[in-house]
Protein backbone atom coordinates (compact mmCIF):
# COMPACT_ATOMS: atom_id res chain seq x y z
CA UNK A 1 0.00 0.00 0.00
CA UNK A 2 1.21 3.61 -1.16
CA UNK A 3 2.33 6.20 1.59
CA UNK A 4 0.54 9.68 1.69
CA UNK A 5 3.27 12.20 1.14
CA UNK A 6 2.08 15.74 2.22
CA UNK A 7 4.57 18.63 1.56
CA UNK A 8 3.81 21.88 3.31
CA UNK A 9 5.66 25.04 2.66
CA UNK A 10 4.21 28.78 3.49
CA UNK A 11 4.79 29.97 -0.07
CA UNK A 12 6.04 27.95 -3.19
CA UNK A 13 8.52 30.70 -4.84
CA UNK A 14 11.21 30.22 -6.44
CA UNK A 15 13.70 30.02 -3.44
CA UNK A 16 15.97 26.96 -1.99
CA UNK A 17 13.31 25.45 -0.34
CA UNK A 18 10.75 25.47 -2.58
CA UNK A 19 13.44 24.27 -5.06
CA UNK A 20 14.52 21.65 -2.70
CA UNK A 21 10.88 19.92 -2.71
CA UNK A 22 10.61 20.35 -6.65
CA UNK A 23 13.48 18.57 -6.41
CA UNK A 24 12.46 15.80 -3.85
CA UNK A 25 9.48 15.22 -5.40
CA UNK A 26 10.43 14.75 -8.43
CA UNK A 27 12.76 11.46 -7.62
CA UNK A 28 10.86 9.80 -4.89
CA UNK A 29 9.32 6.30 -5.84
CA UNK A 30 5.82 7.00 -7.61
CA UNK A 31 4.97 4.02 -6.65
CA UNK A 32 5.47 4.02 -3.28
CA UNK A 33 4.27 7.65 -2.67
CA UNK A 34 0.87 9.32 -2.98
CA UNK A 35 2.30 13.02 -3.31
CA UNK A 36 0.48 16.16 -2.23
CA UNK A 37 1.75 19.84 -2.12
CA UNK A 38 0.20 22.80 0.48
CA UNK A 39 1.35 25.70 0.08
CA UNK A 40 0.07 29.07 1.67
CA UNK A 41 0.32 31.49 -0.39
CA UNK A 42 0.56 30.65 -4.56
CA UNK A 43 2.26 27.81 -5.60
CA UNK A 44 5.51 29.18 -8.88
CA UNK A 45 6.11 25.17 -9.37
CA UNK A 46 2.33 24.18 -10.23
CA UNK A 47 3.32 23.54 -13.42
CA UNK A 48 6.63 21.56 -12.86
CA UNK A 49 5.04 19.86 -9.89
CA UNK A 50 1.93 18.53 -11.31
CA UNK A 51 3.34 15.36 -13.02
CA UNK A 52 4.96 14.26 -9.69
CA UNK A 53 2.03 15.22 -7.38
CA UNK A 54 -1.73 13.93 -6.84
CA UNK A 55 -2.95 17.59 -6.11
CA UNK A 56 -1.72 21.09 -5.29
CA UNK A 57 -3.38 23.07 -3.00
CA UNK A 58 -2.95 27.02 -2.63
CA UNK A 59 -4.52 27.85 0.76
CA UNK A 60 -4.69 31.39 -0.92
CA UNK A 61 -5.04 33.25 2.96
CA UNK A 62 -2.61 35.44 4.73
CA UNK A 63 -4.53 34.85 8.12
CA UNK A 64 -3.23 32.48 10.73
CA UNK A 65 -6.60 30.64 12.00
CA UNK A 66 -8.18 30.19 8.77
CA UNK A 67 -4.98 28.50 7.51
CA UNK A 68 -5.42 25.91 10.43
CA UNK A 69 -8.64 25.20 9.61
CA UNK A 70 -8.02 24.86 6.00
CA UNK A 71 -4.67 22.67 6.78
CA UNK A 72 -6.69 20.12 9.53
CA UNK A 73 -9.65 20.19 6.61
CA UNK A 74 -6.91 19.68 3.53
CA UNK A 75 -5.50 16.87 5.38
CA UNK A 76 -8.53 15.23 7.17
CA UNK A 77 -9.50 14.75 3.50
CA UNK A 78 -6.73 13.79 1.95
CA UNK A 79 -6.75 10.43 4.29
CA UNK A 80 -10.58 10.28 4.28
CA UNK A 81 -9.84 9.38 0.18
CA UNK A 82 -6.42 7.53 0.65
CA UNK A 83 -7.15 5.39 4.46
CA UNK A 84 -3.40 5.09 4.87
CA UNK A 85 -0.06 5.68 6.62
CA UNK A 86 0.45 9.67 6.03
CA UNK A 87 3.43 11.10 6.56
CA UNK A 88 3.28 15.59 6.86
CA UNK A 89 6.45 17.21 5.86
CA UNK A 90 6.02 20.97 7.16
CA UNK A 91 8.81 23.57 5.65
CA UNK A 92 10.03 26.40 7.82
CA UNK A 93 9.53 27.31 11.91
CA UNK A 94 6.07 29.77 11.23
CA UNK A 95 4.51 26.40 8.69
CA UNK A 96 5.61 24.00 11.01
CA UNK A 97 4.03 25.90 14.58
CA UNK A 98 1.11 26.37 12.37
CA UNK A 99 1.10 21.84 11.40
CA UNK A 100 1.54 21.15 15.01
CA UNK A 101 -1.39 22.94 16.04
CA UNK A 102 -3.86 22.02 13.21
CA UNK A 103 -3.06 18.41 13.50
CA UNK A 104 -1.49 17.53 16.78
CA UNK A 105 -4.66 15.48 17.25
CA UNK A 106 -4.47 13.21 14.81
CA UNK A 107 -2.68 10.65 15.67
CA UNK A 108 -2.56 8.40 12.71
CA UNK A 109 -0.44 11.45 10.89
CA UNK A 110 3.00 11.21 11.30
CA UNK A 111 4.57 14.81 11.48
CA UNK A 112 8.15 15.62 10.04
CA UNK A 113 9.32 19.12 10.48
CA UNK A 114 11.97 20.61 8.38
CA UNK A 115 13.75 23.38 9.46
CA UNK A 116 16.58 25.44 7.20
CA UNK A 117 18.04 28.13 9.25
CA UNK A 118 19.29 28.87 12.62
CA UNK A 119 17.09 29.49 15.50
CA UNK A 120 18.87 32.62 16.60
CA UNK A 121 18.59 34.42 13.21
CA UNK A 122 15.01 34.56 13.78
CA UNK A 123 15.05 36.99 16.19
CA UNK A 124 17.97 38.96 13.83
CA UNK A 125 16.41 43.00 14.29
CA UNK A 126 15.21 44.38 10.74
CA UNK A 127 12.57 45.85 11.52
CA UNK A 128 10.16 46.25 14.64
CA UNK A 129 7.34 43.85 13.04
CA UNK A 130 9.20 41.04 11.88
CA UNK A 131 11.65 40.97 15.57
CA UNK A 132 8.36 40.28 17.14
CA UNK A 133 6.94 37.56 15.49
CA UNK A 134 10.68 35.96 15.28
CA UNK A 135 10.41 36.49 18.85
CA UNK A 136 7.28 34.62 19.37
CA UNK A 137 8.15 31.61 17.15
CA UNK A 138 11.71 31.51 19.05
CA UNK A 139 9.98 30.60 22.52
CA UNK A 140 6.99 28.48 20.98
CA UNK A 141 9.45 25.90 19.26
CA UNK A 142 10.55 24.28 22.21
CA UNK A 143 7.36 24.24 23.52
CA UNK A 144 5.75 22.50 20.13
CA UNK A 145 8.50 20.77 18.71
CA UNK A 146 8.63 18.26 21.05
CA UNK A 147 5.28 16.76 19.31
CA UNK A 148 6.53 15.87 16.30
CA UNK A 149 7.52 12.63 14.59
CA UNK A 150 10.61 13.88 13.36
CA UNK A 151 13.04 17.25 12.92
CA UNK A 152 15.30 17.76 9.72
CA UNK A 153 17.79 20.10 9.75
CA UNK A 154 19.54 21.36 6.58
CA UNK A 155 22.96 22.04 8.08
CA UNK A 156 25.13 20.97 10.71
CA UNK A 157 24.81 23.96 12.35
CA UNK A 158 21.02 23.95 12.47
CA UNK A 159 21.40 20.46 13.71
CA UNK A 160 23.33 21.87 16.81
CA UNK A 161 20.80 24.79 17.80
CA UNK A 162 17.95 22.93 17.51
CA UNK A 163 18.71 20.15 19.46
CA UNK A 164 20.03 22.19 21.85
CA UNK A 165 16.43 23.99 22.42
CA UNK A 166 14.25 20.97 21.66
CA UNK A 167 15.63 18.62 23.66
CA UNK A 168 14.95 16.09 20.96
CA UNK A 169 16.78 14.24 18.30
CA UNK A 170 17.58 16.17 15.13
CA UNK A 171 18.51 14.23 11.63
CA UNK A 172 20.46 16.50 9.41
CA UNK A 173 19.80 16.32 6.01
CA UNK A 174 21.37 18.30 3.20
CA UNK A 175 19.44 19.81 0.64
CA UNK A 176 19.74 18.26 -2.62
CA UNK A 177 21.68 20.99 -4.24
CA UNK A 178 24.14 19.05 -6.79
CA UNK A 179 21.63 17.51 -9.63
CA UNK A 180 25.05 16.51 -11.65
CA UNK A 181 28.13 16.82 -10.90
CA UNK A 182 30.50 18.67 -13.39
CA UNK A 183 33.62 17.19 -13.35
CA UNK A 184 35.37 18.87 -16.69
CA UNK A 185 36.73 22.23 -16.36
CA UNK A 186 35.10 25.23 -18.26
CA UNK A 187 38.20 27.00 -20.13
CA UNK A 188 38.39 30.60 -20.07
CA UNK A 189 39.77 32.61 -22.49
CA UNK A 190 41.86 35.99 -21.39
CA UNK A 191 39.23 39.01 -20.93
CA UNK A 192 39.16 42.48 -21.02
CA UNK A 193 36.54 42.31 -18.54
CA UNK A 194 35.87 40.10 -15.56
CA UNK A 195 32.62 39.25 -13.98
CA UNK A 196 31.86 39.12 -10.29
CA UNK A 197 28.00 37.16 -9.52
CA UNK A 198 25.60 36.88 -6.97
CA UNK A 199 22.12 34.77 -6.93
CA UNK A 200 19.32 35.20 -4.36
CA UNK A 201 16.47 37.03 -3.70
CA UNK A 202 16.39 40.63 -3.46
CA UNK A 203 15.76 40.42 0.24
CA UNK A 204 17.76 42.49 3.34
CA UNK A 205 18.93 39.64 4.97
CA UNK A 206 20.58 38.09 1.70
CA UNK A 207 23.14 41.75 1.89
CA UNK A 208 23.32 42.64 -1.41
CA UNK A 209 23.37 45.99 -0.66
CA UNK A 210 26.77 45.03 1.29
CA UNK A 211 28.47 43.72 -2.46
CA UNK A 212 27.17 47.10 -4.05
CA UNK A 213 28.64 49.34 -1.51
CA UNK A 214 32.34 46.81 -1.49
CA UNK A 215 32.03 47.79 -5.37
CA UNK A 216 31.95 51.29 -4.48
CA UNK A 217 35.68 50.71 -2.79
CA UNK A 218 36.67 48.46 -5.52
CA UNK A 219 39.65 50.77 -7.36
CA UNK A 220 39.62 47.79 -10.31
CA UNK A 221 38.30 49.18 -13.58
CA UNK A 222 37.89 45.55 -15.61
CA UNK A 223 35.41 44.31 -12.89
CA UNK A 224 31.87 44.10 -12.99
CA UNK A 225 29.02 42.63 -11.11
CA UNK A 226 25.80 40.77 -12.24
CA UNK A 227 22.88 40.33 -9.53
CA UNK A 228 20.41 37.77 -10.59
CA UNK A 229 17.65 37.82 -8.74
CA UNK A 230 13.98 39.33 -7.46
CA UNK A 231 12.79 40.56 -4.70
CA UNK A 232 11.56 43.83 -1.89
CA UNK A 233 14.65 45.29 -2.17
CA UNK A 234 15.13 45.98 -5.65
CA UNK A 235 14.12 49.56 -5.61
CA UNK A 236 16.33 49.95 -2.86
CA UNK A 237 19.52 48.52 -4.01
CA UNK A 238 18.52 51.04 -8.21
CA UNK A 239 18.75 53.65 -5.56
CA UNK A 240 22.34 52.50 -4.02
CA UNK A 241 23.55 51.82 -7.13
CA UNK A 242 21.94 55.40 -8.78
CA UNK A 243 23.48 57.27 -5.51
CA UNK A 244 27.31 55.68 -6.04
CA UNK A 245 27.32 56.00 -9.92
CA UNK A 246 27.56 52.51 -10.57
CA UNK A 247 25.14 51.66 -13.30
CA UNK A 248 28.12 50.69 -15.82
CA UNK A 249 29.55 48.22 -13.29
CA UNK A 250 26.18 46.34 -11.16
CA UNK A 251 23.69 45.14 -13.22
CA UNK A 252 20.38 43.81 -11.46
CA UNK A 253 19.58 40.95 -14.08
CA UNK A 254 16.26 40.57 -12.50
CA UNK A 255 15.09 36.31 -12.27
CA UNK A 256 17.29 34.73 -14.92
CA UNK A 257 15.93 31.36 -15.61
CA UNK A 258 19.11 29.73 -17.91
CA UNK A 259 21.59 30.80 -15.32
CA UNK A 260 24.21 28.24 -17.32
CA UNK A 261 25.64 30.98 -19.51
CA UNK A 262 26.08 33.53 -17.45
CA UNK A 263 27.81 30.99 -14.61
CA UNK A 264 30.31 29.79 -17.74
CA UNK A 265 31.32 33.09 -18.38
CA UNK A 266 31.50 34.53 -14.28
CA UNK A 267 35.05 34.50 -12.58
CA UNK A 268 34.19 34.92 -8.97
CA UNK A 269 31.02 34.10 -6.83
CA UNK A 270 30.09 36.10 -4.07
CA UNK A 271 27.40 35.20 -0.98
CA UNK A 272 27.23 38.17 1.56
CA UNK A 273 23.79 36.68 3.21
CA UNK A 274 23.12 37.91 7.21
CA UNK A 275 21.42 34.40 7.63
CA UNK A 276 20.96 31.39 5.68
CA UNK A 277 19.67 27.88 5.36
CA UNK A 278 21.62 26.34 2.99
CA UNK A 279 22.67 28.26 -0.11
CA UNK A 280 22.02 26.18 -3.39
CA UNK A 281 23.59 28.47 -4.97
CA UNK A 282 26.94 28.27 -3.61
CA UNK A 283 27.04 24.81 -4.32
CA UNK A 284 26.07 25.43 -8.13
CA UNK A 285 28.57 28.42 -8.36
CA UNK A 286 31.53 25.46 -6.82
CA UNK A 287 30.06 23.15 -9.48
CA UNK A 288 30.47 25.59 -12.26
CA UNK A 289 34.12 26.16 -11.10
CA UNK A 290 33.97 29.87 -9.49
CA UNK A 291 35.88 30.60 -6.78
CA UNK A 292 33.88 31.98 -3.66
CA UNK A 293 34.01 34.63 -1.44
CA UNK A 294 31.01 34.54 1.47
CA UNK A 295 29.86 35.59 4.98
CA UNK A 296 30.68 34.05 7.89
CA UNK A 297 27.13 34.19 8.54
CA UNK A 298 25.37 31.02 10.58
CA UNK A 299 24.19 27.97 8.84
CA UNK A 300 25.81 25.62 5.64
CA UNK A 301 27.96 28.43 4.27
CA UNK A 302 30.54 27.10 6.29
CA UNK A 303 29.87 23.91 6.21
CA UNK A 304 30.14 23.99 2.22
CA UNK A 305 33.41 25.99 1.69
CA UNK A 306 34.61 23.64 4.86
CA UNK A 307 35.15 27.20 7.27
CA UNK A 308 37.30 29.00 4.41
CA UNK A 309 39.73 25.94 3.44
CA UNK A 310 37.12 26.41 0.47
CA UNK A 311 36.64 29.57 0.15
CA UNK A 312 37.11 32.89 1.23
CA UNK A 313 34.85 34.11 4.65
CA UNK A 314 34.40 37.72 5.45
CA UNK A 315 32.86 39.73 8.64
CA UNK A 316 28.98 39.63 8.07
CA UNK A 317 28.26 43.33 6.26
CA UNK A 318 31.58 44.55 6.28
CA UNK A 319 31.79 45.83 2.75
CA UNK A 320 35.81 47.03 3.54
CA UNK A 321 36.86 43.60 3.75
CA UNK A 322 34.52 42.02 0.98
CA UNK A 323 36.09 44.61 -1.20
CA UNK A 324 39.74 43.82 -0.35
CA UNK A 325 39.14 40.24 -0.65
CA UNK A 326 37.71 41.09 -4.04
CA UNK A 327 40.88 43.05 -5.41
CA UNK A 328 43.09 40.57 -3.77
CA UNK A 329 41.59 37.75 -5.96
CA UNK A 330 41.84 39.40 -8.99
CA UNK A 331 45.57 40.59 -8.09
CA UNK A 332 46.36 36.83 -7.95
CA UNK A 333 43.77 34.07 -8.75
CA UNK A 334 46.02 31.59 -7.31
CA UNK A 335 45.38 31.28 -3.44
CA UNK A 336 40.89 31.30 -3.95
CA UNK A 337 41.05 29.14 -7.25
CA UNK A 338 43.29 26.63 -5.10
CA UNK A 339 40.70 26.63 -2.12
CA UNK A 340 38.31 25.69 -5.48
CA UNK A 341 39.97 21.95 -5.96
CA UNK A 342 39.09 21.27 -2.01
CA UNK A 343 35.31 23.04 -1.97
CA UNK A 344 34.78 20.87 -5.12
CA UNK A 345 35.43 17.43 -3.50
CA UNK A 346 33.76 18.61 -0.17
CA UNK A 347 30.23 19.16 -2.95
CA UNK A 348 30.02 15.66 -3.94
CA UNK A 349 28.34 14.66 -0.71
CA UNK A 350 25.37 17.40 -1.61
CA UNK A 351 23.64 15.34 -4.32
CA UNK A 352 19.83 15.00 -5.13
CA UNK A 353 20.45 10.85 -4.95
CA UNK A 354 22.09 11.29 -1.20
CA UNK A 355 18.82 13.53 -0.30
CA UNK A 356 16.30 11.14 -1.78
CA UNK A 357 18.00 8.05 0.03
CA UNK A 358 18.20 9.61 3.27
CA UNK A 359 14.24 10.82 3.30
CA UNK A 360 13.32 7.56 1.67
CA UNK A 361 14.40 5.73 4.85
CA UNK A 362 13.12 8.33 7.36
CA UNK A 363 9.76 7.87 5.73
CA UNK A 364 10.15 4.10 5.82
CA UNK A 365 10.82 4.10 9.20
CA UNK A 366 7.98 6.15 10.60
Amino acid sequence: MKINLIFFLPTFTFGGDSNSIYRLCSKLDKKKYNIFIISIGKCYYKQKLKKYCRHIFELKTNRTLFSIFMLRNIVSNIYKNFPQKTIFVSNHHYANIISLIALKSYKHIKIVLVDRTDLKELIRYYNLINFFKGLIIYFLIPIFYKSADAIVANSKSAKLDLRRLCKKKVINISPPSLVKFRSKKIKKNKKKIYTVITVGSLVKPKGVDTMIKAFNEIKLNNVILKILGDGKEKNNLEKIIHEYGLEKIVFLLGRVKNTKKIYQSSDLFIHASHQEGFPNSIVEAINYNLPVICSNCKGGTKEIILNGRGGDLFPIGNHKILANKITAFFENQKPLIKKLTLARNNIKKFTLKNNVKKYDKLFSGL
